[in-house]
C-alpha cells in the first residue's frame, strides 16, 4: 500500500450513518411485508365466496312472494353472532302486500306484551272495518298492513321489516326492524 491510511470519521459522523443505514433497512422490510401482506389478504378476498351474516334472512323468491294474494306465514332459521356466542333462532314473519302493491313484512310480535299475533278469517278481514291480526293474548287489533286499531287503540302497530332484495330473492335484516305506526281510532 502507499502509505495511505483509511479517512478517519468521528463519533456523530458514525451514528449519522449507522442510523441513517438503519432506517432504510427497516423501511425496507417494512415495505415489502405490508406488500406481502396485502396479497394475501387480497387473495383471501378472491378465493373465499362470500358469507351472508347470519342477521341477514332469506324469506324466498321475489317472483313467487310479491304474488301473494292474502297474508302468508313464511317461516326460517337464522344463527345469530353475538360477538364469541352464537344463537340459533326459528321464528316466522307474515308476508302481505301493501295498499301500493309493495311487498310487506310483517313481525308477528305484538307491541303490548309480545305475544304472537295471528291473523284473523276471512270474515273479519272483509268488514266495513277490516282487521288482519288479532293478539290472543289481550285481543289488541291490527289491520292489514300491521296498524293498531279498534281494542289495540293506544299501541305500536306492528314492527315491519325492509325488503332487501338481490338475486331475484328477498332478504331481510334480522336484527332491524322498523318500528310501527302508532294506533288510529275507530269513530
Amino acid at each position: 500500500m502507499n502509505g495511505r491510511l483509511p479517512k478517519k470519521i468521528g463519533r456523530r459522523s458514525f451514528l449519522g450513518i449507522s442510523g441513517k443505514l438503519g432506517l432504510g433497512i427497516t423501511g425496507i422490510l417494512a415495505g415489502s411485508t405490508g406488500l406481502f401482506y396485502y396479497g394475501e389478504t387480497q387473495r383471501r378476498k378472491r378465493a373465499t365466496p362470500k358469507e351472508r351474516p347470519g342477521n341477514i334472512i332469506e324469506l324466498g323468491k321475489l317472483e313467487r312472494l310479491s304474488a301473494i294474494a292474502g297474508i302468508e306465514k313464511v317461516e326460517y332459521e337464522a344463527t345469530i353472532q353475538d360477538a364469541w356466542v352464537a344463537k340459533s333462532i326459528k321464528g316466522f314473519v307474515y308476508i302481505t302486500n301493501d295498499t301500493n302493491g309493495q311487498l310487506l313484512i310483517l313481525s308477528p310480535i305484538c307491541t303490548h306484551l309480545g305475544c304472537t299475533v295471528e291473523p284473523t278469517s276471512d270474515k273479519e278481514r272483509g268488514a266495513i272495518d277490516p282487521i288482519g291480526y288479532r293478539c290472543p293474548c289481550h285481543g289488541a287489533e291490527f289491520d292489514s298492513i300491521g296498524n293498531a286499531t279498534g281494542s289495540g287503540r293506544g299501541l305500536q302497530g306492528l314492527a315491519t321489516f325492509k325488503p332487501l332484495i338481490a338475486d331475484g330473492s328477498v332478504y331481510i335484516n334480522l336484527l332491524s326492524p322498523v318500528e310501527g305506526r302508532a294506533s288510529t281510532r275507530r269513530t
